[in-house]
Protein backbone atom coordinates (compact mmCIF):
# COMPACT_ATOMS: atom_id res chain seq x y z
CA UNK A 1 0.00 0.00 0.00
CA UNK A 2 3.01 2.69 0.89
CA UNK A 3 4.29 1.38 -2.78
CA UNK A 4 0.73 2.90 -4.35
CA UNK A 5 0.20 6.12 -2.19
CA UNK A 6 4.30 6.85 -3.15
CA UNK A 7 3.36 5.98 -6.96
CA UNK A 8 0.10 7.87 -7.08
CA UNK A 9 1.61 11.45 -4.96
CA UNK A 10 4.46 11.10 -7.78
CA UNK A 11 2.07 10.53 -10.96
CA UNK A 12 -0.01 13.61 -9.31
CA UNK A 13 2.43 15.80 -9.40
CA UNK A 14 3.56 14.62 -12.71
CA UNK A 15 -0.06 15.25 -13.99
CA UNK A 16 -0.03 18.44 -12.80
CA UNK A 17 3.14 19.61 -13.90
CA UNK A 18 2.45 18.15 -17.68
CA UNK A 19 -0.99 20.52 -17.54
CA UNK A 20 -3.13 18.73 -20.09
CA UNK A 21 -5.52 16.73 -17.53
CA UNK A 22 -5.56 20.37 -15.26
CA UNK A 23 -6.64 22.03 -18.48
CA UNK A 24 -9.17 19.77 -20.07
CA UNK A 25 -10.38 18.01 -16.97
CA UNK A 26 -10.48 20.90 -14.55
CA UNK A 27 -10.59 24.64 -16.35
CA UNK A 28 -12.31 23.48 -19.65
CA UNK A 29 -15.48 21.76 -18.07
CA UNK A 30 -15.71 24.62 -15.46
CA UNK A 31 -15.21 27.43 -17.98
CA UNK A 32 -18.25 25.81 -20.48
CA UNK A 33 -20.37 25.21 -17.51
CA UNK A 34 -19.92 29.38 -16.97
CA UNK A 35 -20.37 30.34 -20.32
CA UNK A 36 -23.51 27.95 -20.78
CA UNK A 37 -24.67 29.67 -17.19
CA UNK A 38 -24.14 32.96 -18.71
CA UNK A 39 -25.70 32.54 -21.99
CA UNK A 40 -29.08 30.86 -20.97
CA UNK A 41 -29.61 31.45 -17.58
CA UNK A 42 -32.57 30.17 -15.90
CA UNK A 43 -34.07 29.62 -19.34
CA UNK A 44 -36.33 26.34 -19.37
CA UNK A 45 -35.00 23.75 -21.56
CA UNK A 46 -37.64 23.93 -23.45
CA UNK A 47 -41.32 25.02 -23.08
CA UNK A 48 -43.18 24.20 -20.24
CA UNK A 49 -39.96 22.49 -18.84
CA UNK A 50 -40.09 22.16 -15.13
CA UNK A 51 -36.18 22.13 -15.39
CA UNK A 52 -33.50 24.67 -16.79
CA UNK A 53 -31.01 24.57 -19.78
CA UNK A 54 -28.24 24.77 -17.21
CA UNK A 55 -30.13 21.86 -14.98
CA UNK A 56 -30.00 20.00 -18.50
CA UNK A 57 -26.51 20.30 -19.54
CA UNK A 58 -24.40 19.80 -16.09
CA UNK A 59 -24.08 15.86 -16.66
CA UNK A 60 -22.87 16.12 -20.27
CA UNK A 61 -20.62 19.02 -19.23
CA UNK A 62 -19.26 17.06 -16.19
CA UNK A 63 -18.53 14.10 -18.96
CA UNK A 64 -16.05 16.11 -20.60
CA UNK A 65 -13.79 15.40 -17.56
CA UNK A 66 -14.33 11.74 -18.06
CA UNK A 67 -13.35 11.57 -21.68
CA UNK A 68 -10.48 13.98 -21.14
CA UNK A 69 -9.18 11.56 -18.93
CA UNK A 70 -10.03 8.24 -20.76
CA UNK A 71 -9.73 9.20 -24.49
CA UNK A 72 -7.24 12.11 -24.05
CA UNK A 73 -4.65 11.53 -20.56
CA UNK A 74 -4.34 8.26 -20.86
CA UNK A 75 -3.20 7.32 -24.05
CA UNK A 76 -1.03 9.76 -23.89
CA UNK A 77 0.74 9.05 -20.63
CA UNK A 78 0.97 5.64 -22.05
CA UNK A 79 2.37 6.49 -25.21
CA UNK A 80 4.84 9.12 -23.33
CA UNK A 81 5.98 6.76 -20.80
CA UNK A 82 6.67 4.19 -23.55
CA UNK A 83 8.92 6.21 -25.48
CA UNK A 84 10.58 7.64 -22.63
CA UNK A 85 11.05 3.63 -21.58
CA UNK A 86 9.57 4.32 -18.17
CA UNK A 87 7.82 0.43 -18.12
CA UNK A 88 11.18 -0.68 -18.44
CA UNK A 89 12.57 -0.13 -15.69
CA UNK A 90 9.66 -0.78 -13.51
CA UNK A 91 9.61 -4.45 -14.97
CA UNK A 92 13.11 -4.77 -12.60
CA UNK A 93 11.26 -3.01 -9.50
CA UNK A 94 8.28 -5.17 -7.34
CA UNK A 95 5.80 -2.31 -8.54
CA UNK A 96 3.76 -4.11 -11.32
CA UNK A 97 2.19 -2.76 -14.62
CA UNK A 98 -1.23 -3.40 -12.69
CA UNK A 99 -0.13 -0.90 -10.33
CA UNK A 100 0.61 1.53 -12.30
CA UNK A 101 -2.40 1.10 -14.27
CA UNK A 102 -4.44 1.06 -11.39
CA UNK A 103 -2.68 4.80 -10.20
CA UNK A 104 -3.59 6.13 -13.57
CA UNK A 105 -6.84 4.55 -13.15
CA UNK A 106 -6.99 6.41 -9.73
CA UNK A 107 -5.39 10.20 -10.47
CA UNK A 108 -7.75 10.25 -13.33
CA UNK A 109 -10.91 8.84 -10.93
CA UNK A 110 -9.51 11.99 -9.19
CA UNK A 111 -9.59 14.20 -12.08
CA UNK A 112 -13.21 13.18 -13.29
CA UNK A 113 -14.57 13.49 -9.79
CA UNK A 114 -13.08 16.81 -8.83
CA UNK A 115 -14.10 18.26 -11.95
CA UNK A 116 -17.93 16.72 -11.23
CA UNK A 117 -17.81 18.31 -8.13
CA UNK A 118 -16.85 21.88 -9.70
CA UNK A 119 -19.34 21.89 -12.24
CA UNK A 120 -21.88 20.78 -9.94
CA UNK A 121 -20.89 23.48 -7.39
CA UNK A 122 -20.55 26.25 -10.39
CA UNK A 123 -24.45 25.58 -11.37
CA UNK A 124 -25.95 25.33 -8.35
CA UNK A 125 -23.66 28.46 -6.94
CA UNK A 126 -24.36 31.17 -9.49
CA UNK A 127 -27.28 29.42 -11.64
CA UNK A 128 -29.07 27.61 -9.06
Amino acid sequence: MKAFATLLGVELKLSLRDMNMPIFALAMPAVVMVIIGIVFGSQPAFEGAPYSFVDQSVSAVAAIAVCAGGFMGLPIMIASSRRRKVFKRFFVTPVGVGMILGVQLTVYTIYATVSALLVFGIAQIFFG
